[in-house]
């Protein structure tokens, strides 16, 4: 997992041990797109990685947050949700499905200048977006005209 040079660095600069388990659960945030929560992930890894248990996943998830290599996305009236994408980036939320996506805002300067009026300091910007999914909206639709 070379690719993960940085992040074992920066586990390791937090006084982590770097384990197989915590280097597979964050190999997998990393590559989806799915914003899974836990028991989607040890769902998803458990037939390949026996071993890992429900206790390890959640305990490798806070320790990853706290080292900020994953965030909580804080998915509304849910299970909480983890996203190992850490460039900037926002989400919208499907109200109905649940389904999140990653949204690429690329002008947010404005918002942060108005949010630092009056004197503010202001380190970062959470932009979250809530409607229906494309398939969703059709099968709205669908519904509708029926």
């Amino acid at each position: 997992m070379r690719h993960l040079a940085d992040q074992i660095q920066t586990m390791k600069d937090f006084g982590f041990k770097v384990t197989h388990q915590r280097l597979v659960v964050l190999d997998y945030l990393q590559r989806s797109k799915e914003h899974p929560c836990v028991e989607k992930i040890y769902n998803d890894l458990k037939e390949r990685y026996p071993t890992l248990s429900l206790a390890t996943i959640y305990n490798t998830l806070e320790m990853l947050e706290k080292t900020g290599l994953v965030k909580d996305i804080g998915a509304p009236e849910e299970r909480r949700r983890f996203d190992g994408i850490m460039t900037e980036h926002s989400h919208f939320f499907c109200t109905k499905c649940g389904k999140i996506e990653d949204l690429v805002i690329s002008d947010k300067g404005h918002l942060m200048e108005a949010a630092r009026n009056n004197g503010r300091s202001v380190d970062r910007l959470r932009l979250d977006f809530f409607g229906l999914c494309k398939d969703c909206q059709v099968e709205e639709k669908t519904v509708q005209e029926s």
